[in-house]
């Protein structure tokens, strides 16, 4: 849709005259902007402009809501998956053009004075900084014995933190044995950080699902909260790491001198283009350390949700295949393989009689949803199955050896099941890196990619080839019989593990 064309039809829905669905119009113009891009063409910006009019709208939260996604979703994230120099360049523009309207708006004023404090009053002069800070330059000698302080951003999701921050973690631990090390982000962050000497958690929250406004503006909290942190410190005494953060508006805002700032460029060009984004960790940390190290990703896991995994699996005969499932997808419709697929493998593995499969339900009601349907499905085929929750892990008896029991828990239980598990099974999610992290053998269908980069660049960086990548190039065209074919190789897998499959 061209954007006058839009531009008319919101004028017409904002005088009364409604011709046309605005949400439907927020969908055909990010898709028409993405296409744009695609093809090399420089969009029509004014297409943001319209979208944040959108996401802004009072009285309408269906449309609001379809105007963020049309965003984020259609535009944003797109262009970050393309990994690539121009798609970086279009999302800083895009990026850079919803910080303008919020500057403008009175709930963006908060953002709009801090920018211009900072001697930002104007958006190319970000995007000027920004260019900057993403050539890497290596720390001096003199700096790094100074460090008392470093601050590090987290990703927000937990598979990036696990398969990027946690080797930042790891690394700068290693790198400045004397200097405290404290990681701001969500609550997951001291569930795969848990008991680290000099690693601390400074909680803030993202609004992933949330509006325009909530995801842009709570940058001036985080500015704040920096700020105490080095408080009291001399100059040259703190750093901060930014993993190419949400936190940060993926590097565009400023949060410290960036004489002391590190901005990891996860999404520029490489030249080996099928790296893994653990491998490009460790590759700009030992530039800009100039070190030779290279880590796997890690995460700790507290001592209580272990003991209370090793106490739920003991119930079970030690000849039991403890086979964990999870079937999220971090609200990426696209990653998950249409039905029958999850039924059959269940299926095809409870027909094992040595075998305990255990099905993580998420986080997310609409998962819990679909794995409390999918537990019935099994329950209805004479399957034996049983549902119990973190509390209730340890005091509910299981009243069969062999079954499917759907837990549901948090992050840190589930990395303590997946850690004590024989196999882990599931899709490009979160729960790949945890498995990978902690050494368990897994497989994984990576399907959605929408190219190979992407794909290259979240293949989880295992132990020992742990890690079997099955690639699904076209879900979407999957027949049923392909589905189960799928399912019944997966069940073979179990028991001969190879390096990697495509479909």
């Amino acid at each position: 849709m061209k954007t006058e064309t839009a531009y008319h039809n919101w004028q017409l829905f904002l005088a009364g005259n409604q011709v046309i669905s605005p949400a439907v119009v927020a969908n055909e113009i990010s898709n028409d902007f993405t296409r744009q891009a695609a093809s090399g063409r420089m969009p029509d910006l004014r297409a943001i402009d319209l979208l944040c009019e959108m996401a802004v709208l009072e009285g309408n939260f269906q449309l609001r809501k379809a105007a963020v996604a049309a965003l984020y979703k259609n535009i944003i994230e797109p262009l970050c998956d393309d990994f690539t120099s121009a798609g970086v360049r279009m999302c800083n523009l895009a990026l850079l053009r919803m910080i303008g309207f919020l500057r403008l708006q009175p709930e963006g004023q908060g953002l709009h004075n801090l920018l211009n404090e900072l001697h930002y009053p104007v958006q190319d002069l970000l995007l000027q900084r920004f260019e900057k800070i993403k050539q890497p330059s290596v720390l001096s000698a003199s700096l790094k014995k100074n460090i008392k302080k470093i601050l590090i951003l987290s990703r927000v999701t937990v598979g990036a933190d696990v398969a990027i921050v946690s080797i930042m973690v790891h690394r700068l631990l290693r790198s400045f044995p004397r200097a405290d090390i404290i990681v701001f982000g969500p609550p997951h962050l001291p569930e795969i950080f848990f008991g680290m000497d000099r690693v601390h958690w400074e909680k803030i929250h993202y609004q992933r699902d949330g509006g325009l406004i909530g995801r842009l503006t709570s940058y001036t909290y985080l500015y704040q909260l920096l700020q105490n942190e080095w408080h009291g410190l001399h100059d040259g005494q703190t750093l901060l790491f930014d993993p190419d953060s949400r936190l940060s508006q993926l590097g565009l805002l400023p949060l410290i001198d960036d004489r002391y700032y590190c901005y990891f460029p996860s999404r520029l060009d490489q030249q080996i283009d099928d790296s893994r984004l653990s491998q490009l960790t460790n590759r700009w940390l030992n530039h800009i350390l100039a070190e030779e190290v290279n880590l796997l990703p890690q995460i700790s896991i507290r001592s209580a949700h272990l003991a209370d995994i090793k106490s739920f699996f003991a119930q079970f005969p030690e000849t039991c295949k403890k086979i964990v499932i999870n079937f999220g997808v971090g609200n990426d419709a696209r990653k998950r393989l249409a039905d029958p697929f999850e039924e059959k493998l269940l299926a095809g593995l409870l027909q094992q009689e040595n075998a305990i499969v255990v099905l993580d339900s998420g986080s997310h009601p609409d998962e819990r949803e679909r794995a409390r349907g999918l537990m019935e499905i099994m329950a209805s085929q004479s399957f034996p199955t049983a549902a119990v929750s973190e509390k209730t892990l340890t005091t509910k008896k299981i009243p069969f050896q062999h079954g499917l029991v759907c837990i549901q828990g948090g992050i840190g239980m589930l990395a303590a099941l997946i850690d004590q598990a024989d196999i882990f099974l599931g899709y490009d999610s979160c729960c790949q890196h945890l498995a990978t992290a902690r050494g368990t053998r897994s497989i994984i269908c990576f399907a959605g990619a929408p190219n190979d980069r992407f794909f290259d660049r979240w293949r989880p960086l295992d132990k020992s080839g742990s890690t079997t990548t099955i690639r699904i190039h076209d879900s979407s065209n999957l027949a049923e019989g392909e589905l189960t074919q799928l399912s019944e190789k997966i069940r073979g897998l179990i028991f001969t593990i190879h390096s990697g499959i495509e479909l």
